[in-house]
């Protein structure tokens, strides 16, 4: 499961998708670093707490955010990749809505 947010400037949501998060502003939110150093979101509420992390990347119209999970836990179900992939459009629409011209989620 996929987003693909539509944006003239991806690094620049990406920046301020991080700033926000790391400011407490997305308060369900937080930043961890996969073993390569590569971004990662976890929506902390205990329920959803790491069964599926999201990794932003570089996409030709703007940024990607792409289901992944630790190489050491259980593949999640898409049932529950689409809570978390839901919960992500959710602070897109509210907070970033001036950020992208489209979304598309697949």
């Amino acid at each position: 499961m996929q987003i693909i947010i539509h944006t003239k400037d991806g690094d620049a949501l990406f920046n301020s998708i991080n700033a926000k998060i790391k400011k407490g502003e997305l308060k369900t939110w937080e930043i961890k670093l996969n073993k390569d150093k590569e971004v990662l979101y976890n929506h902390t509420p205990d329920q959803w707490s790491e069964k599926v992390l999201l990794q932003p990347k570089d996409h030709a119209n703007g940024l990607k955010i792409v289901t992944t999970y630790w190489s050491n836990s259980t593949a999640p179900d898409e049932a529950t990749k689409g809570y978390i992939i839901g919960r992500f459009v959710e602070i897109l629409m509210v907070h970033f809505r001036d950020h992208f011209s489209k979304l598309e989620v697949f």
